[in-house]
């Protein structure tokens, strides 16, 4: 409280209200002149200017300082506004400045881009800083004439170890360069403020305290370092919880955000005692990775508020730094000699080694981690280590602090001064110079490749417009000439001018294609969209791929089948890392895509936050793959809810263990509907941006192939959630429903006010009330259909095994089956290849996967896996099967039980149905030729089941198949007798008459019945290849391609609002 009692004593004196009024003349000049500087550079000077805008605005401060400080008389109130500035509190400045300009750095972070750094930057921003310090302040006692003590010295190393790389950040964004390196500066940057701050705080202490004690610097290091994050941690999850509970509050949100970043600084500061800098980073990088607990209609007015403000915020410093620098040289020159200039010079020099030598201990370590920088990127890293407004503040500190002697304050002051204005002059400036001869200002070269057949698709399209603006009768009148200064080349070469690239010349050199030729082919090998309307209980897969699906109106294929890829191949390195960008850039779309879905309130925050965190570790690894495992791996059952799940014998329990149940079963829908909503981005550019696939057609071909496969095992997962869960996809799709009449109304009610049909008072009140009901939508649950009591069926309701069942029989059969019910994670496995099966399982929901020939085998509800080998007891498992793509419940059958529905006269046809149908597919179907649907349908329909046959003798001709379950037949041929045991299939070669005994189980069919399942249509799966338009499609995907998506905003907000957010529509 001290400082704001010194910052505002007699401010309601007449001279002091004129001093606040010169201040603000000086500064509205300032910043006025800064927006001049910026115009220049960009308009005039067309950005070719080697030095960033920050540094141009602090030399401009400092020769302003210069010029006034030669000024004998103070006569005009401009003059008076500098001189109250170059006397500001450094306290004030520390209070106003650094709260926001940390917040921005860290909430407006790209997490998802630092978060691989993470570790590296705690690396140089913690050991690597004392380093810095160790040998900043060894130079200093030994190399200074000053005689100053190792504390003296160590104060001096730790506000020199605070770095301000903002112009070398903005810079590598401008050039294109690597964000990784960027991310990585910028970060290190942040933490390292909080830990130079932290050792410059407890030195400073000792030095003006007198106690320099090993437990009171231990403990005070301890409670800055932990203190400051665990409290900033606290902030930021208190602050994610609040603004969850906000939504659309435009005015709200941002204030807060603000009013946060100062209450947090100060607190920490002054209340506890920790350190300020590093709970606000902690804070702001908390909030930043869960940036979506700001609404979605706040997003992008949120962003531009802070980078206007932070514009603001820079001129200001910058100016204001400038000013004190100008007057520290010139103040300090009684104390300050000759030879102080050659210190500050070799110090400069002093401090890159000391940073070369940090980041080269640490360089192991930052490989480990993950960080893979080349010698160049290194090399940026160390000349990056800028000192600004964060050290010149700390010095104005010290230098303000009476307590210390004068000469060694005056000594702080110039020393930290004449550093800044090097590292911003020669390092700031001389950045651009380094990353150009280092050829860091470009890309790799495989997405200099996408960027060329970007440029390309713009270039085709542009020509395909002007061509048509040329037919038409009104523009008959232009001189079309002159629009060759509009075109793309034009463009491009324009870029190449400013940026001193070569685009322009290495599009000219692409070969010249037929773009219609080449979109026809990329039409060709196009993935077609399919969707489910059916679900087969066995799906198999085989190496056709699923664009070979006739062309006819309303095609039909025969049994679902998946493409299967070697992903990976024996590709060569440069088409490894082509494959990697193309990747990455089909990862990105699915980000947007994502967003996209949660503007438009198709998926919830929570939601969001999962499919975001799995795209961002995919992109790392670049692997499509690692995005879809990554959502699987939510579909799993929690251990509190499998330990709920257990006490079902208690009724509240059961209840809550249901609701908790169908919360989770809901978010799995959530998460595989989005996912699957993606396949329209990804055939959009499939079809629009043909162009990509001339850079190499084969690897095009296997990410799309690729992309599609997920998202037709997406596919097939969300018809077996609807049929497996009705209630949980009714209401899913009811809300979802909601939401888009929700947005539809919020259309409407817009158009009818902007057409005057509305006033504003009944447009802001409907609009409020749609707003209120989305935000219903977003954190509670539908309400339940009357006359609905469980949330979920039962699992035995859905076995088709007991579904024609007598009641009674069911209801003993379901307490039967009750002990044997179990829940299994995705990816368990049930059963291993080549081991003795002791157990199978009846599948109820969910998808169980078997890989045999490395060919993929999905089975669903009602199919008995390993039932085959159970029954047989001599066979081994044919495969291994596992949980696919989600949960299963099932039920165990071991050999007891299925002698009990082996003996039930009702089941035994249908199980023994089941052991036919796998022991045929597992065993004999490739002399058969048929594929598991047709088999089913083969035993179902045509062929014929002996089991306790009254006449013991059957007669089979020549060319039949007889399948052998169980006991035996006796072959009578030429007064001959042969008896063949269970478990065959036999092929007839003669007429013949068999013998069955009472154990005999057995199916028989003829080579007509084989013909018949392979023409017969009636199992099919039908694939409906146009849904565009259909209301169904609008739900399982947000469209792209009109207005009547467009988000809404709200009147009743200010102006802000309207200019600042665009439209969320591509």
């Amino acid at each position: 409280m001290t400082v704001i009692a010194n910052a505002t004593k007699d401010s309601h004196g007449g001279k002091e209200h004129g001093a606040t009024g010169t201040v603000i003349l000086f500064l509205s000049f300032a910043v006025l002149a800064g927006c001049l500087c910026k115009l220049i550079l960009s308009q005039i000077l067309k950005n070719k200017f080697p030095a960033p805008f920050t540094v141009i605005v602090l030399i401009f401060g400092f020769t302003i300082g210069i010029i006034v400080s030669y000024v004998p008389v103070m006569n005009n109130d401009f003059l008076l506004g500098e001189n109250e500035l170059k006397n500001i509190n450094p306290h004030l400045i520390y209070y106003i400045f650094l709260p926001l300009l940390i917040f921005d750095s860290a909430f407006n972070s790209r997490f998802h881009v630092i978060r691989p750094h993470i570790v590296s930057a705690i690396l140089l921003a913690g050991p690597g800083v004392l380093i810095s310090i160790a040998v900043v302040s060894t130079f200093a006692v030994f190399v200074f004439s000053y005689q100053w003590s190792w504390l003296v010295s160590i104060m001096f190393g730790s506000i020199l170890s605070a770095t301000d790389p903002v112009a070398v950040v903005a810079l590598l964004h401008e050039s294109g360069a690597s964000k990784s390196l960027a991310a990585l500066i910028d970060l290190e940057s942040l933490l390292n403020d909080g830990s130079a701050f932290v050792i410059f705080m407890v030195f400073r202490d000792i030095i003006v305290g007198g106690s320099d004690s090993a437990k009171k610097i231990i403990v005070d290091i301890a409670k800055f370092t932990i203190g400051g994050p665990l409290f900033g941690i606290v902030c930021g999850i208190a602050a994610v919880i609040f603004f969850n509970l906000v939504h659309n509050e435009l005015e709200v949100e941002i204030i807060s955000t603000f009013g946060l970043a100062y209450l947090v600084f100060y607190v920490a500061d002054v209340e506890l005692g920790v350190s300020a800098v590093l709970a606000l980073v902690v804070m702001g990088l908390f909030m930043a990775k869960n940036k979506y607990c700001i609404s979605s209609h706040v997003q992008i007015s949120m962003s531009n508020t802070w980078r206007i403000i932070i514009d603001f915020a820079n001129i200001l410093i910058f100016i204001i730094t400038g000013i004190i620098l100008a007057h520290s040289l010139i103040g300090t020159k009684a104390t300050i000699g000759a030879y102080d200039f050659g210190y500050s010079i070799l110090l400069y020099i002093v401090l890159h080694l000391g940073r070369m030598l940090s980041v080269a201990i640490f360089y192991p370590l930052m490989r480990w981690s993950g960080v893979r920088f080349s010698w160049k990127e290194h090399l940026v890293l160390v000349w990056s280590g800028l000192r600004g407004s964060m050290s010149v503040i700390l010095a104005l500190m010290v230098d303000s602090d009476e307590r210390i002697d004068l000469e060694t304050r005056h000594r702080y002051l110039f020393h930290i001064c004449m550093i800044s204005l090097l590292t911003l002059i020669i390092n700031g400036t001389s950045s651009k110079f380094l990353v150009r001869i280092l050829g860091l200002d470009h890309g790799t070269p495989e997405s200099e490749h996408i960027l060329l057949q970007a440029l390309e698709h713009m270039r085709r399209l542009t020509a395909n417009q002007l061509q048509r603006m040329k037919q038409e009768k009104q523009f008959s009148d232009v001189d079309w000439h002159m629009l060759d200064e509009y075109l793309p080349e034009k463009l491009v070469q324009e870029m190449d001018a400013e940026r001193q690239t070569s685009v322009h010349r290495r599009l000219s050199l692409l070969s010249d294609f037929d773009p219609n030729s080449l979109l026809t082919s990329v039409q060709q090998h196009a993935i077609v969209p399919t969707e489910l309307q059916q679900v087969p209980s066995i799906c198999e897969t085989d190496s056709i791929p699923i664009n070979v699906a006739p062309e006819d109106k309303n095609p039909t294929i025969k049994h679902l089948v998946l493409p299967l890829f070697g992903f990976l191949g024996n590709e060569k390195k440069e088409n490894v890392r082509f494959r990697n960008e193309l990747t990455n850039r089909f990862l990105t779309a699915f980000l947007v895509d994502y967003e996209k879905q949660w503007y438009r309130g198709m998926i919830r925050r929570r939601t969001l936050y999962i499919l975001i965190k799995s795209v961002e570790k995919a992109k790392h690894q670049h692997s499509l793959k690692l995005h879809w495992d990554l959502i699987v791996e939510h579909f799993q059952l929690s251990k509190w809810l499998k330990t709920l799940m257990r006490f079902d014998c208690i009724d509240y329990i059961t209840n809550q263990s249901n609701k908790l149940l169908f919360d989770h079963i809901f978010l799995t829908i959530e998460l595989v509907l989005a996912f699957h909503s993606v396949r329209t981005r990804m055939n959009k550019i499939q079809q629009e941006f043909p162009e990509l696939a001339n850079i190499d057609r084969n690897i095009w071909n296997k990410v799309c192939e690729e992309t599609h496969f997920y998202h037709m095992t997406a596919s097939y997962i969300l018809l077996d959630l609807q049929q497996s869960y009705g209630l949980c996809w009714q209401i899913h799709m009811t809300k979802r429903c909601a939401q888009i009449l929700l947005k539809y109304e919020s259309k409407m009610i817009t158009q009818l006010y902007e057409t005057g049909m509305l006033g504003h008072t009944v447009y802001s009140h409907i609009s409020e009330l749609i707003e209120r009901k989305s935000l219903k939508l977003e954190y509670y649950r539908v309400s339940k259909p009357k006359g609905t009591s469980k949330p979920i069926e039962d699992a035995f309701n859905l076995l088709p095994l007991f579904q024609s069942m007598p009641s009674e029989e069911k209801v003993r059969w379901e307490r039967i089956l009750r002990a044997k019910h179990r829940w299994f994670q995705p990816n368990s496995v049930l059963l291993k290849k080549d081991k003795t099966v002791s157990t199978a399982y009846l599948i109820a929901r969910g998808i169980v996967e078997c890989n045999i020939d490395s060919v993929p085998i999905y089975y669903r509800s009602g199919n008995i896996v390993g039932i085959d080998a159970l029954f047989s007891q001599d066979n081994l498992s044919n495969g291994t099967y596992f949980v696919s793509g989600g949960l299963l419940e099932g039920y165990m059958i071991d050999n007891q039980l299925l002698r009990e529905l082996l003996d039930n006269d009702y089941l035994a046809p249908l199980v023994y149905r089941e052991i036919a149908l796998h022991t045929l597919s597992n065993g004999y179907q490739t002399r058969l030729k048929l594929n598991r649907l047709q088999l089913r349908l083969l035993l179902h329909k045509r062929a014929k089941f002996y089991r306790k046959m009254s006449e013991p003798t059957i007669h089979l001709n020549e060319n039949q198949r007889l399948l052998l379950l169980a006991g035996y037949v006796t072959q009578l041929s030429n007064g001959l007798s042969n008896r063949h045991a269970s478990i065959q299939l036999q092929i007839l070669d003669s007429t013949m008459e068999l013998f069955l005994d009472s154990s005999t189980v057995a199916y028989s069919w003829t080579d007509d019945d084989e013909q018949f399942c392979l023409k017969e249509t009636d199992h099919t799966v039908h694939f409906p290849l146009e849904t565009k338009d259909s209301l169904d499609d609008d739900l399982f995907r947000p469209g792209y391609d009109t207005d009547a998506k467009q988000s809404p905003r709200r009147r009743g907000s200010s102006s802000l609002m309207g200019n600042l957010a665009p439209s969320t529509d591509d």
